[in-house]
């Protein structure tokens, strides 16, 4: 029986649903069908195969193996560890209860980094509250991020370190290269960083390294680009200080802002959206995330 050339070799070729291990041939990042059903929607056409299960409520995005690193993104969002076994069933089921394509292969790719950033990034989908009188909705728009209350003593050395880098746009493996350190130590850190402010995403880690003093922005050669207004809305969204009610009603769909943000960090010559927040700081953009840092330096 011939299958179609475009499908991957792990498909089932019978009418039966096969069991397949994660980190081989993908990664698969299960996320509850609440957060699930408006990420595909804000992902358009950069979406890779899909599973659902209406019986479980939850969702399987696959990406590319050894694209995302297991372990919790953010509250209903897990990577699935490696070896970890997940149902692949074939091509034609598309309905039912049971695990079936919401999205089949052969569309396209999902990347793990466009995922990632939009379940937790500041126009993520809202998790529901539990145990209230009000019942919040998963597509209310989320507001700036509340900072929740840190220590206040210095960070150390190794988070420090970490941090000077991701302001400057390393990735993680570039700063594992540059310290000396483990991958997975460097991601240890990065965690730490998360937890201590509620930031769980780049941007908003670089957002807080400076808006609390802890960093200045790194030296930047090139003069500031001519930014408009929804540049700087978009911005301060990205970073957590702003509302999405201060952006386009044209801009507040998910895929829309996050096509923004790639061409703002075009245009300044950033490497990551911790970079575009750290550049911007630099350029006097978000004056509110080095004015505590310009404080301590008097």
């Amino acid at each position: 029986m011939r299958t179609d050339p475009i499908l991957p070799h792990w498909m089932p070729h019978t009418g039966e649903t096969i069991p397949h291990p994660c980190g081989e041939d993908f990664d698969a990042v299960r996320v509850t069908a609440d957060l699930a059903a408006p990420a595909l929607a804000a992902l358009g056409a950069r979406t890779g195969p899909v599973l659902a299960n209406h019986t479980t409520q939850t969702w399987m995005f696959l990406v590319p193996p050894g694209s995302a690193p297991p372990g919790r993104w953010t509250l209903g969002v897990r990577v699935m560890p490696r070896g970890a076994t997940i149902g692949i069933p074939p091509i034609g089921r598309t309905g039912g209860r049971d695990i079936h394509w919401a999205v089949p292969p052969g569309r396209g790719v999902t990347y793990a980094d466009d995922l990632k950033r939009i379940l937790t990034g500041p126009l993520a989908p809202a998790v529901p509250t539990r145990g209230t009188g009000s019942q919040a909705s998963s597509t209310t728009p989320p507001t700036a991020r509340t900072a929740a209350p840190t220590s206040q003593r210095p960070l150390s050395a190794a988070l420090l370190a970490v941090g000077e880098l991701l302001l400057a746009g390393h990735s993680e493996a570039q700063i594992a290269k540059s310290l000396s350190r483990p991958l997975g130590t460097v991601r240890q850190h990065l965690n730490r960083l998360a937890r201590l402010f509620d930031a769980p995403n780049p941007a908003l880690k670089a957002a807080a390294l400076l808006g609390r003093g802890r960093l200045s922005p790194p030296p930047v050669q090139m003069l500031a680009p001519d930014v408009a207004p929804v540049d700087l809305a978009v911005l301060r969204v990205l970073a957590g200080i702003g509302r999405d009610a201060e952006l386009p009603v044209e801009l507040r769909p998910i895929g829309p802002f996050l096509d923004h943000v790639d061409e703002l960090r075009e245009r300044c010559g950033a490497r990551t959206d911790a970079h575009l927040i750290a550049l911007a700081a630099a350029w006097g953009l978000l004056p509110t995330l080095t004015s505590s840092t310009s404080r301590r330096e008097q």
